[in-house]
C-alpha cells in the first residue's frame, strides 16, 4: 500500500516558486546570447568580420551568461534585504554599490572575451578592447542590473501576494468550517431534549415502549456521531437519521401519523448537509401537526433533476404564518425565529454558508392545508 503524500503547504509553494524563479533567471540569458551569436555569424561584429557559429556561441554566450550568475546574487539580496520605507537609504546604497561592482566586473570580463575571441578576425589589445566595451556596453550593464532587480522584486511581490491570499483563504475556510460545525452541533442537544421528554412521558404509561424508544434515541445519536465533523453526507445516510427520528416521533403522535419517504435512486449517493432533513420534519410535526390526531401525514421526497437535487418536505397540518422574503432564487416564507425555532433558522444559515446564492429555499402553505418546504441544492461533481 502506498502512503498518500502530505498536502502542499504555503511554505512548500513559496519554496517551489523560489526554486523555479532561480532556474528561470539562470537560463533566460541563453536567449540573448544565442541571438547575439547568430547576428555575429550572419552580419559580423562592429569591424565587419564574420565568425563561425561555434565561436560566436562561446563568445556571446559567455558574455551573456555572466548575468546568469549575477541574477542569482540579486535574488539572494531580494530575499534577505527587504524593501520598506524605514530602510530606503541603506537599500539604495546597497544596490548602487552592487551596480558599480557588477558593471565593472562585467566590463572587464566582456573586454577580455573580446580580446581573446577578437583575435580570430583581427589582432586587438586588451586596453583597446576595454575602451570599446566602456563606450558601448557600460550603460547597458547598469540598465541590466536594475532590470534584473526590478524583475526579481516583481516575482517576490507576486509570491508574497499568493502566500497572503492563500493564507487568507485557508483562514476563511477554517472559520466557515468552525461556524458550520457550531451550527450543526446546536441541533444535537435541541433534538435530544425533545426526544428525552418523549421517553419521560412514556415511563409513566408504557415502560417497555419507553425502553424501546430510548434504544432508538441511542441509535439516532450513534448515527449522528458517525457524521460528526462532516459538513456533507450521502443522502442514504441522512435518510437513516430521518427514519429513526420518525420512529421516535410516532411514540408521541401515535399510529395516526403516516410518514412517506420517497428517494430517487439517482439521488441516493448525492451529498447533502448532515442533519438537513430532521429539522424540516421536526418543524412539520411541531408547527403543523398535533399529537394524537388521526390522518396526519408527512411526505419527504428527494429527486435529482438535472444538476440539482430537489428536496420536498410536506405535511397536511395547519400551515404557517409569516412574512415573505427572498432566499436563494425562490420566494420564501420566513416566520420569526421564535415562530420556527432554532432548527429551521439553523438550517437556512447552513445552506447559505455552504452554497451562497446557489441554493433555493421556499416555504409555502398548501391550498388544502398544511405546509410545503421546497429546497434545491446544486449537485457537486
Amino acid at each position: 500500500m502506498t502512503a498518500s503524500s502530505p498536502p502542499l503547504t504555503i511554505a512548500d509553494e513559496g519554496h517551489g516558486l523560489r526554486h523555479l524563479t532561480r532556474w528561470l533567471f539562470a537560463v533566460v540569458w541563453t536567449v540573448p546570447g544565442a541571438l547575439a551569436a547568430l547576428q555575429m555569424t550572419l552580419v559580423g561584429d562592429a569591424s565587419g568580420t564574420h565568425y563561425g557559429l561555434g565561436t560566436a556561441l562561446i563568445w556571446q554566450g559567455s558574455a551573456w551568461m555572466i548575468w546568469g550568475l549575477w541574477s542569482q546574487l540579486v535574488l539572494t539580496l531580494v530575499d534577505r534585504v527587504k524593501l520598506d520605507t524605514a530602510r530606503v537609504l541603506p537599500w539604495r546604497s546597497l544596490h548602487a554599490g552592487m551596480t558599480v561592482l557588477a558593471s565593472s566586473i562585467n566590463v572587464l570580463a566582456i573586454a577580455w572575451l573580446d580580446h581573446v575571441f577578437g583575435t580570430v578576425g583581427q589582432v586587438t589589445s586588451y586596453a583597446f578592447a576595454l575602451r570599446v566595451v566602456l563606450v558601448n556596453h557600460l550603460d547597458i550593464q547598469v540598465v541590466l542590473y536594475w532590470a534584473v532587480l526590478g524583475a526579481a522584486y516583481m516575482v517576490e511581490f507576486v509570491r508574497r501576494y499568493r502566500e497572503r491570499d492563500r493564507a487568507a483563504t485557508e483562514l476563511e475556510q477554517k472559520l466557515a468550517r468552525t461556524q458550520l460545525e457550531a451550527l450543526r452541533m446546536q441541533l444535537n442537544p435541541h433534538f435530544l431534549f425533545n426526544a428525552l421528554n418523549s421517553v419521560a412521558e412514556l415511563m409513566e404509561m408504557d415502560v417497555k415502549e419507553a425502553q424501546r424508544t430510548l434504544i432508538r434515541v441511542s441509535d439516532l445519536l450513534r448515527l449522528s456521531l458517525r457524521s460528526a465533523g462532516q459538513s456533507l453526507i450521502p443522502v442514504w445516510q441522512e435518510i437513516e437519521l430521518v427514519e429513526l427520528y420518525l420512529q421516535i416521533a410516532r411514540v408521541r403522535y401515535g399510529a395516526g401519523l403516516d410518514a412517506d419517504i420517497d428517494v430517487d435512486p439517482n439521488a441516493v449517493d448525492l451529498m447533502i448537509p448532515s442533519f438537513l432533513l430532521q429539522p424540516l420534519v421536526e418543524n412539520a410535526l411541531k408547527h403543523g401537526l398535533a399529537p394524537g390526531h388521526a390522518d396526519q401525514s408527512i411526505l419527504v421526497k428527494l429527486e435529482r433533476v438535472g444538476n440539482s437535487l430537489a428536496i420536498l418536505v410536506e405535511d397536511n397540518g395547519k400551515g404557517l404564518h409569516g412574512l415573505l422574503t427572498t432566499s436563494g432564487r425562490f420566494l420564501a416564507a420566513v416566520p420569526s425565529v421564535d415562530g420556527l425555532g432554532i432548527g429551521l433558522t439553523n438550517t437556512r444559515s447552513r445552506l447559505a454558508m455552504l452554497y451562497g446564492d446557489r441554493y433555493a429555499f421556499r416555504m409555502s402553505n398548501l391550498p388544502t392545508g398544511g405546509c410545503r418546504v421546497d429546497i434545491k441544492l446544486p449537485v457537486e461533481h
